[in-house]
């Protein structure tokens, strides 16, 4: 049982997230309908979180 926990505490390495790809995008986005990603001008990607999180890229505050 406590594996079962353990497993569910730690993020999934192959969540998909969605990007805005341009110079400045700073957050990933679990939604691609995020409110966060209304002002994206670029192409919205989807990437791995381990990819996001490599690309230097943080949560979005709207999905806190």
């Amino acid at each position: 049982m406590l594996s079962v926990l353990l497993y569910q505490a730690e993020p999934s390495k192959k969540k998909e997230v969605y990007i805005c790809n341009s110079p400045n995008g700073k957050r990933f986005h679990y939604k691609e309908n995020c409110e966060g990603l209304q002002n994206c001008t670029h192409k919205i990607e989807k990437t791995t979180l381990k990819e996001a999180r490599k690309a230097g890229k943080t949560r979005c505050g709207y999905e806190r």
